[in-house]
């Protein structure tokens, strides 16, 4: 990896860790609501999400996303499967992939496109080889009372390598995965629920994760 592309990556590690709140969407999200959903999300402010890479729309999603978004707005991929979806994500503008698992091709692919690359694990062991691969960052799903607890033992074990939790993240227990060491958290619902929520509660709900999450902050 070049100097440069080493410089991109961390740029986008910092921006993630800055949001801490990651909003997951939908890639079918309906066209003539991407703008309104945008908006909102940076009227709470959100400053990151992570397009799920479920539908051919997904590119448009990403793309109008970016636009709107500018520079206040990181857009991600989310669940990428092949070096084809990670071509095209990119080129409508993802800035971080995120797959559901572990994957060296894409992994490769990544660093040949200069974009982050955000593996899905869900155990010790899954971050150990994301680290040996070379990753900066993985995506650890967890949940239930213990998930904070199991976030800090992957923290202590793996200090190099940066965790962003998903699973059950509520307004409950995100200070808990904060204090454990998480740098950020991907959330879904309920800040955004689906196409025809009010766009003021998705700034409600936005806000509320986010004041939840600052209270675990150093």
């Amino acid at each position: 990896m070049s100097d440069n592309s080493k410089e991109v990556v961390v740029n986008v590690l910092e921006r993630i860790q800055r949001a801490g709140v990651v909003v997951l969407l939908p890639g079918d999200i309906p066209w003539q609501r991407i703008v309104p959903i945008g908006d909102a999300l940076l009227a709470a402010p959100i400053q990151a999400v992570q397009v799920l890479a479920n539908s051919p729309h997904a590119v448009r999603v990403i793309s109008d996303l970016r636009q709107r978004g500018g520079e206040h707005l990181l857009v991600g991929a989310g669940d990428v499967q092949t070096e084809a979806e990670v071509d095209a994500l990119v080129d409508a503008g993802a800035q971080f992939v995120h797959s559901s698992r572990l994957t060296q091709a894409l992994y490769r692919r990544c660093q040949a496109r200069e974009v982050l690359y955000l593996p899905g694990v869900i155990s010790l062991f899954a971050v150990q080889m994301a680290q040996e691969l070379g990753c900066d960052i993985v995506q650890l799903t967890t949940g239930g009372p213990s998930g904070p607890d199991f976030v800090r033992v992957v923290r202590q074990a793996v200090p190099d390598v940066a965790v962003m939790v998903a699973g059950d993240v509520t307004a409950v227990n995100a200070a808990a995965y904060s204090l454990a060491g998480a740098v950020a958290v991907a959330v879904a619902e309920p800040i955004y629920t689906g196409s025809d929520q009010p766009m003021t509660d998705i700034i409600t709900q936005a806000r509320r994760l986010q004041r939840a999450w600052e209270a675990g902050e150093p």
